[in-house]
């Protein structure tokens, strides 16, 4: 053996036992071998059939979970040795052994190793004590471990209960503003807080807002996405735990100057829901003790997602809540709206009327109405607001009223339409425009007077089968303050029948969006033109609702039918 050799492993804390004499009789079965920085040395899990002896470098002895994730045992350096275990048990390697930088170690194999121990009882009980630390070591970093394991299992345990809790508070209100104040009381709470708001996002207005409860009184608080310290935060979702606020440029001092409040720390941080979208902000003020920690932001995000469900419930019940308040009033609406329907059909002598309205929202955009005048004359409309729901049907029984004002004064249909349209046009705006057929049935002199602005033009079929459309009147209601409205008087004879409807009946669709036109109208008059108006007003329901099967009512259906029995 060299001397350099010697002198490098001489002192090895297993061999240092020996006597020179025994050391160098070893000496012929060392080999030298030469590690690079991270390079593996032994391999977990494989044969070994050497003992290393550390000359230079360090080495790391590591061991992997069934996780994958590698523990290190321990770290060795120049005295120390390794592969003891495998020339003791025969079993394959315990743990993976690399170079930590530049390495220098001598192995010695199973043979030469054996016959050492069974010659050197110095070097067998050395190797006791080496294992024997080894093994306390390794004890006392396991108790270590599980102590920190337990202690922060433990305080997961805490935060977790601590998150069930606030989680819990947050269902205690379904009234927004009070779930607000909820979340900010349970946030400050869980973090040490003193004082906060919590902001929702307004997506709309590209802004951040809160309100505030004060006795009776809810204060709204709004600002700019972007602006300030919780502004920031929403526009760019970054977490801002801020140790002294006036050091932070996007800090407003102006505010605890008003106020008299002295900001320290902040802890800004955004509200997420399940989706991972902005919805909110919570913005802490000076935690209690010290400063806002890593752990804090941790327990605010765990709340994150339960106070965004929680605002999202709160917003759909708010939503549910407005929804059956407008149907109360859509439903107190049609039950105004259908008193409005005259209860009973005129029936003069030798005529006979049939008439039906069905809206396609709870109250509808159509009208039609019946004045008997005291000549004895009958007038009768049928109109079609522009628009559909609560507005239209307000706009219809102004219409109505309007009509029965002016049947009694005005002198015939085209002048009763032309101050009903007058009258609009003062009292609405231009966007809003009536089609109304205007008729006035004279019993006793069997004629049909009547002025059409702008409707569908109904049809007249005379008992011969001759067919024609009542066209004559003016332009719709609403868009031009005077027209010189025309009108038109035709002869009725047994048998004839007058068929008025809405546009709603010729553009029904199906489920392909196809209308139904006026070529099925004229079918169902032409077929049921000698029954009573009631069959022909019911025939061309049926086929309104056969033509489009299931898909669903887009527009109002209203239907007069006059037949001079």
């Amino acid at each position: 053996m060299t001397s350099q050799k010697f002198d490098r492993i001489r002192h090895n804390v297993l061999t240092e036992v020996l006597t020179d004499e025994e050391f160098r009789t070893i000496g012929a079965e060392l080999t030298e071998h030469s590690f690079r920085p991270g390079e593996v040395i032994l391999e977990d899990e494989e044969e070994g059939d050497s003992l290393f002896l550390i000359a230079g470098g360090r080495v790391r002895i590591t061991k992997k979970d069934r996780q994958g994730r590698e523990t290190v045992l321990a770290l060795l350096h120049p005295g120390d040795f390794f592969g003891e275990l495998e020339l003791i048990d025969g079993r394959p390697r315990a743990a993976r052994v690399t170079a930590v930088e530049g390495c220098t170690a001598y192995s010695i194999g199973r043979e030469a190793f054996e016959r050492l121990l069974k010659e050197s009882s110095r070097l067998a009980y050395r190797l006791l004590q080496v294992l024997s630390v080894r093994l306390r070591t390794v004890d006392t970093q396991l108790v270590r471990q599980l102590e920190h394991q337990a202690e922060t299992s433990s305080l997961e345990i805490g935060r977790l209960r601590r998150i069930i809790e606030a989680a819990k508070s947050l269902n205690s209100t379904l009234d927004l503003d009070r779930l607000l104040a909820v979340i900010l009381e349970t946030a400050l709470g869980l973090v040490d807080g003193d004082r906060g708001t919590v902001y929702l996002v307004d997506e709309d207005r590209k802004e951040l807002w809160s309100r505030v409860i004060k006795g009776e009184e809810r204060i709204e608080i709004r600002l700019p996405t972007g602006s300030g310290i919780a502004g920031y935060v929403a526009a760019t979702g970054d977490t801002l735990n801020i140790p002294d606020a006036y050091f932070d440029t996007r800090f407003n001092p102006e505010i605890d100057k008003v106020t008299g409040y002295r900001t320290r720390s902040i802890l800004c941080m955004p509200m997420r829901n399940r989706g991972g979208t902005i919805v909110g902000v919570f913005q802490i003020l000076n935690k209690h003790t010290g400063t806002f920690t890593a752990e804090d932001e941790t327990v605010l995000d765990a709340l994150s997602v339960h106070a965004a469900i929680a605002v999202e419930n709160a917003r759909l019940y708010e939503q549910e809540r407005q929804k059956i308040a407008m149907e109360k009033d859509l439903q107190a609406a049609r039950e105004v709206q259908m008193t409005l329907i005259p209860k009973r059909l005129p029936a003069p002598p030798g005529y006979a009327f049939a008439a039906v309205t069905i809206p396609a929202r709870e109250v509808g955009g159509d009208l039609y109405d019946f004045t008997v005048k005291e000549s004895g004359q009958i007038a009768f409309c049928l109109g079609d607001v522009s628009g559909k729901g609560l507005a239209a049907s307000l706009l219809a029984a102004n219409v109505q009223a309007t009509l029965r004002d002016q049947a009694f004064t005005a002198g015939g249909a085209s002048e009763c339409v032309r101050r009903s349209n007058m009258l609009l046009f003062q009292n609405t705006g231009n966007e809003k425009f009536v089609t109304l057929f205007y008729g006035v049935l004279d019993p006793s002199g069997g004629t049909l007077s009547f002025c059409n602005a702008g409707h569908e033009r109904p049809f007249l079929l005379r008992r011969s089968g001759a067919l024609s459309r009542l066209a004559a009147g003016g332009t719709v209601l609403g868009i031009m303050e005077d027209f010189p409205y025309e009108q038109e008087t035709v002869p009725l004879e047994n048998g004839d029948v007058v068929l008025v409807f809405s546009d709603g009946v010729t553009e029904a669709m199906n489920g392909a969006g196809e209308q139904l036109g006026e070529g099925p109208i004229e079918a169902v008059l032409r077929k049921h033109g000698r029954e009573n108006p009631d069959a022909v007003k019911e025939a061309l329901v049926a086929a309104v609702r056969e033509h489009a099967g299931g898909a669903p009512q887009a527009d109002d259906i209203t239907i007069v039918v006059l037949k001079k029995m």
